[in-house]
């Protein structure tokens, strides 16, 4: 039998019948998968354990409880608490947090400047690229008026058509 068959017949949990199994010592067999294997003794034996603890669970016990008094009334708080050390231990956390201030100061600081550093060098391209942008408006301008004043005549013919032209003279002049 597999343990949930075993349990269902016993009627506990799976912990109880394997804390059943481990405080017998049960040397029990393993399927392929590594669950246990109970047999009809085991089971046997599993069953004489249940009875003797319901048996022990079910005799009245022999020993009366203790009476206890109930005592009434409130707790008093005092402080045990040396108050020239609180005094030492308040200056030093004070001491600490204008520390943390003044380094969180610092880090702002520096942050601040590398940023306006940055801005700076930025601004610099920026003007080194307007600069150049009306350079080359200039540049664009100056050819525009060049192409202006371009007479047809002093254009030069394409040397494409010259080579055809060659080429048919000599076909035909044969």
């Amino acid at each position: 039998m597999n343990t949930a068959t075993v349990v269902k017949e016993l009627g506990v949990s799976r912990r109880t019948l394997m804390r059943w199994v481990n405080q017998l010592d049960m040397q029990l067999e393993k399927n392929e998968l590594g669950h246990y294997q109970f047999t009809e003794e085991d089971v046997k034996r599993l069953k004489q354990v249940q009875q003797q603890t319901a048996s022990t669970e079910n005799q009245p016990s022999t020993q009366k409880p203790i009476k206890t008094e109930q005592r009434t009334g409130t707790a008093k708080i005092t402080p045990t608490y040396d108050s020239s050390k609180m005094k030492v231990l308040n200056d030093r956390i004070d001491e600490l947090e204008r520390k943390i201030r003044s380094k969180a100061d610092d880090v702002v600081s520096y942050q601040v400047l590398q940023h306006r550093k940055e801005m700076e060098e930025l601004l610099a391209k920026i003007s080194s690229l307007e600069e150049k942008v009306a350079e080359l408006e200039q540049n664009q301008q100056k050819r525009e008026h060049v192409k202006d004043n371009v007479l047809v005549f002093d254009q030069s013919p394409a040397p494409k058509k010259t080579k055809r032209k060659n080429l048919i003279s000599s076909i035909f002049s044969f």
